[in-house]
């Protein structure tokens, strides 16, 4: 695993924090995280498998991080990552949309799918995208 970036962005009058990380040889994909006051703005999950190979060094995975990093910096200074983007979600509005409500089944998802519930109280809008 590379180590990853940390970074705080101002931009019209709000303070963003955006963390990328690379979640492991298992996984090959980069997550970047936006927050707003706190809030998860943006969640971007990037296969760098697809991109630089299955055998990718350290130094090409840190590389393709650190320009990822850089682009969604330049996405919310553009304002193409900040303009029109869903309302902002704390960690604690993501669980409770992955759980059930009272008299619904899970039966029917398959492993690693959205619960159907999570999708109706998401609007089905998934979180954004660079």
């Amino acid at each position: 695993m590379v180590p990853g970036f940390n970074s705080e962005v101002e931009h019209r009058e709000r303070r963003y924090h955006i963390q990328t990380e690379d979640l492991g040889t298992a996984n090959q994909c980069l997550l970047t995280l936006v927050y707003d006051a706190g809030a998860i703005l943006t969640r971007i999950k990037v296969p760098y498998a697809e991109i630089l190979g299955p055998q990718a060094s350290h130094e090409q995975i840190h590389a393709f991080m650190d320009a990822h990093h850089r682009r969604v910096i330049g996405d919310i200074r553009a304002d193409r990552l900040t303009a029109n983007a869903p309302p902002a979600r704390t960690l604690e509005d993501l669980i409770v949309e992955a759980l059930p409500t009272p008299g619904e089944s899970t039966a029917g998802a398959a492993p690693g799918e959205a619960h159907p519930a999570a999708e109706r109280k998401a609007g089905g809008a998934e979180g954004g995208s660079a």
